[in-house]
């Protein structure tokens, strides 16, 4: 993100999108209350026989659910939209608010150089000439510095909160293609943390399994077992890690043969074994299970 876009940038077109996913989510609530009271209550409590008993109430039962998850994933693209919204404009207040206070307290000037990269100027003094020190500065180079360094934080923290939300809406979009989750999120910070647990994790198997530690098996377990019912999890682990790095990993850390017998170790082992055979799976949903491997983007 360059310094002017975040300047500048008119975020009122991302505050009509916010407001389209809200209306969107509570047309789709709606829909789903009237999908269980009706659609699923009179279907159960029909008198069916046979297939009609089998299959359809069961069809019946995933499409009420269908748009029970739809409405929980609008909610979810409305709730990051937003929450990146305000981010965004409280970063822009916070750069405006320090360009404004370097250019009156020490007469600095902040100019975007595009590709990310902004430079920091200090106006030349008038009385250059007769200045025994030889300075041409308005203000020290500390300060200067100071300026700069602040406003990088800034704009570091501005990249980060745009950059997660577009890998968290991508990677929900992806899974609509299998069914919608039935995971919602309160903001973007929650969902970005699986993405960021799910690279950890994946970091983690892709090292020699003979160099793991006791504590890193441990986080593994640990982190599978929180989010095994999270979809953008395991959309982010499988593709991150892979059926057959997943496969060599559990096979490393298995082996018998890898030094001296530690019962904790294989304790863990087992235990890691079975929770990532549910997280490293396709994100399920009411209409298809399975896994992908290609590219989230």
């Amino acid at each position: 993100m360059d310094l002017d876009a975040l300047r500048f940038g008119n975020f009122q077109q991302l505050g009509e999108a916010v407001t389209d996913w809200r209306n969107m989510a509570r047309k789709l609530k709606a829909l789903a209350e009237d999908a269980d009271k009706h659609l699923k209550a009179r279907a159960h409590k029909a008198d069916w026989a046979g297939l009609n008993a089998a299959v359809t109430r069961d069809f019946i039962d995933k499409t009420a659910g269908e748009y029970a998850d739809a409405h929980t994933q609008a909610d979810t693209i409305a709730n990051i939209l937003g929450d990146t919204r305000d981010e965004l404009i409280g970063y822009r207040t916070e750069v405006q608010a320090a360009i404004e206070r370097g250019a009156t307290r020490h007469h600095l000037s902040v100019v975007d150089t595009g590709d990310g990269k902004f430079v920091v100027t200090q106006n030349t003094r008038p009385d250059w000439a007769s200045d025994p020190g030889g300075g041409t500065g308005a203000t020290s180079q500390q300060v200067v510095d100071d300026l700069r360094d602040e406003i990088q934080r800034i704009l570091n923290k501005a990249v980060e909160s745009d950059s997660t939300a577009a890998r968290v809406l991508r990677l929900l979009v992806d899974q609509a293609k299998y069914g919608f989750s039935g995971t919602g999120y309160e903001d973007r910070d929650t969902a970005a943390k699986a993405i960021a647990d799910a690279d950890r994790l994946a970091r983690i198997l892709a090292k020699d399994p003979h160099d793991v530690t006791k504590t890193e098996l441990a986080t593994l377990n640990a982190t599978l077992a929180k989010y095994k019912d999270d979809p953008l999890f395991a959309e982010e682990f499988a593709e991150q890690a892979g059926p057959k790095k997943v496969l060599t990993f559990y096979a490393g850390i298995a082996d018998p043969y890898q030094g001296e017998y530690d019962p904790e170790r294989s304790k863990q082992a087992k235990h890691s074994r079975r929770t990532s055979a549910s997280s490293s799976g396709r994100p399920r949903s009411r209409t298809a299970t399975g896994c992908r491997t290609g590219s989230a983007r």
